[in-house]
């Protein structure tokens, strides 16, 4: 359950006065637990929750809190919403399990050390990351890199360490071409492409449909 309520409920069975003191201060790390166990995502990558909490942890410590915006409770939203169209039937009939868990974790690690500037900024500044990436992508780059960087950086941490390689590099290039896809420049152009997908299988389904009556 994904709903607001759901939400709150996410911290039970603790005082609300403490749910709410920990859900802000630790969003990503509370909300991200109870999304991936419910999508069992520790299943799927073969991991312990131990080593899940831990890794939320790592991710959430590298969003910086003095960011107005692209903080860890913005992670911690764009994740949420991500569960929530993720269990649409229409979504659902598209993706697979490997998916699913791509989506999650890229939703988790998207903004991870943001510095609080757009691309443009970097870019027009000169900075070591606009020169590092080529003024191509800069911050979306930049939070692909890090997260697998931060994951393979501490074996208590890495979600990734049990799951076959082949695997892990199917699964690493569907989190990075997510990561990737956050770049504003090309929002729209994915966007209709998310929609046209969603849209094909629900056109052949009422086709069939249609054909189907015609036939009685």
């Amino acid at each position: 359950n994904f709903s607001p309520q759901g939400v709150r409920n996410c911290l039970t069975p603790v005082s609300p006065l403490k749910s709410c003191c920990l859900f802000y201060f630790r969003p990503l790390l509370y909300l991200g637990l109870k999304i991936m166990t419910q999508f069992g995502v520790c299943g799927f990558l073969n991991c312990s929750e131990v080593t899940l909490r831990s890794w939320l942890q790592v991710i959430e410590t590298n969003y910086h809190a003095s960011n107005s915006y692209h903080n860890s409770t913005h992670a911690a939203d764009v994740l949420h919403a991500t569960a929530y169209f993720l269990r649409k039937d229409q979504v659902k009939g598209c993706l697979d399990e490997m998916d699913e868990v791509a989506a999650l974790i890229a939703a988790a690690v998207h903004d991870v050390d943001h510095p609080g500037r757009t691309n443009s900024f970097l870019c027009n500044a000169g900075s070591e990351l606009a020169v590092l990436y080529n003024d191509t992508a800069v911050l979306e780059s930049h939070h692909a890199a890090l997260a697998f960087q931060l994951t393979a950086g501490d074996n208590k941490s890495n979600i990734f360490k049990n799951i076959e390689r082949n695997l892990f590099r199917t699964l690493r290039q569907a989190i990075i071409d997510m990561v990737l896809a956050t770049e504003m420049t090309k929002h729209f152009e994915h966007v209709n492409k998310f929609v046209n997908s969603i849209n094909k299988p629900m056109s052949s389904i009422e086709e069939t449909s249609l054909n189907v009556r015609s036939n009685l």
